[in-house]
């Protein structure tokens, strides 16, 4: 019998405990693609949430914290991933609230 916890194409929490440094990583990823493609200077600050989905790759769904200026924001990315293509590529950015 197929494990019915998991879903394919389903979207997964990650553990935010797990100090995870790839997802980390992602996160920062998308920060500076969005200042490189916006022109801004948003400073990263900490990674709020992570889920993953299994797509054609894996889209990594982040909230992430930045700092904008004196103002602390709070934004969701998603960044696709193809590990056998070596490519990141930032989806989605968009600001959610300030904090």
């Amino acid at each position: 019998m197929a494990d019915q916890g998991t879903v394919v194409g389903g979207v997964r929490d990650i553990d935010p405990n797990a100090n995870d440094l790839q997802v980390e990583s992602l996160a920062r990823f998308a920060v500076d693609e969005h200042n490189k493609k916006e022109n801004v200077t948003l400073e990263y600050k900490r990674l709020l949430g992570a889920k993953t989905q299994v797509v054609a790759g894996t889209m990594h769904h982040l909230t992430v914290e930045v700092a904008d200026g004196e103002t602390n924001k709070v934004y969701e990315a998603k960044v696709l991933e193809k590990a056998w293509e070596n490519l990141k590529k930032l989806e989605h950015f968009n600001h959610v609230r300030d904090v």
